[in-house]
């Protein structure tokens, strides 16, 4: 059973000064912003390896679902078959076992009828008490795997209604900072063409340049940082989950050194994740209010990196 994160990023412990309030400097905004948005990232991630999860525990409880019905229709079958069996030594055949007693006077017939119901349901005995196990198990397995599917919609409704707040936090700074620094926000350079020979993810994630960071998003339009590197590996049919975290562990690791265009690139606690362009350099989708873009690898805080293959 996967495990299910948890979450330190609750609403309650959001504090930040407020933009009315006493005349805040463009730095003091700025990185504001910036502790809002390091959260957002940290919290993007965990979404996504939560819906991951939900996703799995989801395909889960429909397969114990199905195995549950298919058993009591076994059940009820080999119950209702058995119940014919009574029916038909009792009522059926040719001479009743009451009558035929009656009629013989003999106990040993009578006794010779019920021999012969005990063979017919004894056939089915065994079966009937393998389903009833099988049911009992299998209803067990379920309450579990509902309480994980539970537990996992809650986490990522938790963690919606924290970016719901994060977001409601940076909108007044950010119109502060536009207000106090409106020559920040002029228009991005044209986004250079990938090196010739790059491999065909790393040409995918050139064209992506200068689009949107979205929470959540993985294209065509925008996209975050663990939607960007799943999109270009697309490309080249692998799949890869909507998770840095799970991007991480579910590839061959290697080292910083090794590192070379393609490869999957890590920062922030496995949080962050880009596609090396070179030994040196990263594209990826950073954070709210900024767009895909490259960077060094080694100005990030480098804590990994993996090479999904084939």
């Amino acid at each position: 059973m996967p495990t299910l994160l948890t979450t330190g990023l609750v609403a309650g412990s959001m504090a930040f000064a407020s933009p009315a309030a006493a005349d805040p400097s463009l730095s003091q905004v700025q990185q504001q912003i910036r502790t809002i948005e390091n959260k957002l990232d940290t919290l993007n991630d965990q979404y996504n390896t939560a819906n991951v999860n939900l996703t799995r525990v989801k395909a889960q409880q429909a397969t114990v679902n199905k195995q549950l019905a298919a058993t009591q229709a076994k059940l009820s079958a080999l119950s209702d078959q058995t119940a014919s069996y009574a029916i038909s030594a009792y009522k059926g055949g040719d001479v009743s076992m009451m009558s035929s007693m009656i009629t013989s006077g003999s106990a040993d017939t009578f006794l010779d009828q019920l021999t012969t119901l005990d063979a017919l349901t004894g056939k089915t005995a065994g079966a009937l008490k393998q389903l009833k196990d099988a049911k009992a198990a299998q209803a067990a397995q379920q309450a579990k795997v509902n309480k994980l599917t539970s537990d996992a919609q809650t986490l990522v409704n938790t963690l919606t209604t924290s970016k719901k707040t994060y977001d409601a936090q940076l909108k007044p700074l950010k119109k502060l900072r536009a207000k106090l620094d409106p020559s920040e926000f002029g228009s991005d350079a044209d986004a250079p063409e990938a090196p010739v020979g790059a491999p065909t993810t790393v040409k995918f994630a050139y064209a992506q340049l200068g689009k949107p960071y979205v929470f959540a998003a993985d294209g065509p339009d925008s996209y975050d940082c663990s939607g960007l590197t799943m999109a270009a590996y697309r490309q080249v049919g692998i799949s890869l989950p909507h998770s840095a975290h799970e991007q991480y562990q579910g590839n061959p690791h290697i080292s910083r050194g090794a590192v070379e265009a393609g490869d999957l690139v890590f920062f922030n606690g496995f949080g962050h994740v880009g596609l090396a362009i070179s030994n040196s350099q990263v594209i990826h989708a950073p954070t709210e209010g900024e767009n895909v873009k490259i960077s060094s690898i080694d100005s990030m805080g480098f804590v990994g990196a993996a090479r999904p293959a084939g």
